[in-house]
């Protein structure tokens, strides 16, 4: 998803009237939906925090983004005073991502949720920047600067505020508090936001539908789809209701491969100021051909040097297949292969593999993979993982 940029408060608050019934002509011209929009200009809000002997602004609002972004924005500062003025113990919210404090061509960066929150960033002469942890922001008498703020906007909606405290010793302003706010619109209304198709066989099919509009634009056009592999056939339509666009996506998921977690995210561009995305999750959980017991990997633990340890594997078909072993290999193992047994038998329709490890394997760590070759028409292979240590 390519940035997305900033527009101004007017603009916030314009478009959410909108969106409870009021009327904003200027989006409901024809102008095309790709057309640029304007970056906010950071500023104090109405009523809030005035400024003080250090700081014009203490607040900013850094506008409004839509589902992903950094909000950033500076609050410019000046030592009133001729003395040199100490800023210590800078507390930023646990919202605060991170603030850049500049003095003159020296720079410090706040990062609240780091066990260091506070270092200087030099340079050295080979170009490359290093930090060190220091405990105060040194500034002399006049000297002025800034402070650059920042908050994480990504999957966020609604109003967000970060603070940053600032201790001094300036015995004229001996705390300075800074507040910046950011908001998180919706540029797409999904319903439902996540398809679930719940449990199903790898050899099934199964239809979904969401439908997709936008409180921000009325009239827009989705341009194409990622690929979303072969287990997934999607198609999209648009209809009109009055100069509102509504577009319904239907699809059809399964059947898949043997080997899947299930479900997928499918991945639609648009036309909204160039190349907005927006996102279709499904959900599914795929029950594959056939099962393993205990599971993928299989965990030996210590084995005493001198004796033998055997584990069993049972695979156990979902599709009424008549499973077989038809061959094994052994991959990344640390151990020769003499050292290792393996053998299988039936148990009705389950399959029953067994690994075992022989009384004359090597003192240390013992893993590998087991390959197990099946006769299964879908699934010829089956790897497991196993992991122990002889001693």
């Amino acid at each position: 998803m390519p940035h997305l940029r900033r527009i101004p408060d007017l603009f916030a608050v314009a478009a959410l009237w909108t969106l409870f019934g009021g009327c904003l002509n200027a989006q409901e011209s024809k102008a095309p939906v790709s057309e640029p929009v304007k970056v906010a200009t950071p500023q104090q809000r109405p009523g809030s925090m005035p400024g003080n002997t250090w700081f014009g602004i203490t607040e900013l609002d850094l506008g409004t983004y839509f589902g992903e972004g950094e909000a950033t924005g500076v609050l410019k500062w000046k030592n009133p005073t001729d003395k040199a003025v100490d800023w210590q113990n800078l507390i930023g919210s646990c919202q605060c991502l991170h603030a850049t404090i500049r003095v003159g061509d020296r720079r410090y960066e706040l990062r609240p949720k780091q066990s260091s929150p506070l270092v200087r960033v030099m340079k050295g002469a080979d170009g490359k920047e290093t930090t060190e942890v220091v405990t105060a922001v040194a500034i002399g008498g006049h000297e002025d600067g800034e402070v650059e703020v920042h908050l994480d906007m990504t999957n966020y909606t609604g109003p967000k505020m970060a603070t940053l405290d600032i201790h001094t010793t300036d015995p004229g302003q001996p705390q300075i508090k800074l507040k910046w706010t950011a908001t998180g619109a919706t540029l797409f209304v999904i319903s439902p936001q996540e398809i679930n198709l719940n449990k199903m066989t790898w050899s099934e099919s199964r239809d979904f539908t969401a439908t997709v509009t936008s409180p921000m634009f009325k009239d827009w056009n989705i341009t194409r789809m990622d690929d979303a592999g072969k287990a997934f056939d999607v198609s999209w339509s648009k209809a009109m209701n009055g100069d509102v666009a509504t577009w319904t996506v239907k699809g059809k998921y399964g059947p898949v491969d043997a080997e899947v977690n299930g479900g997928g995210i499918l991945k639609f561009h648009t036309d909204i100021r160039g190349d907005t995305t927006f996102t279709v999750r499904v959900m599914a959980f795929v029950q594959g051909p056939l099962e393993v017991k205990p599971g993928a990997f299989l965990t030996l633990g210590m084995i005493r040097k001198g004796t033998t340890l055997k584990k069993e594997l049972v695979f156990e078909p979902n599709d009424g297949s008549d499973l077989a072993m038809t061959g094994f290999r052994f991959e990344k193992s640390t151990v020769s292969e003499d050292v290792l047994k393996v053998e299988a038998k039936k148990d009705g329709a389950k399959l029953v593999v067994s690994l075992e490890v022989t009384d004359h394997a090597p003192t240390g760590l013992l893993k590998g993979d087991l390959v197990v070759e099946l006769n299964h028409p879908l699934l010829k292979e089956k790897r497991i993982m196993f992991n122990g240590f002889v001693r």
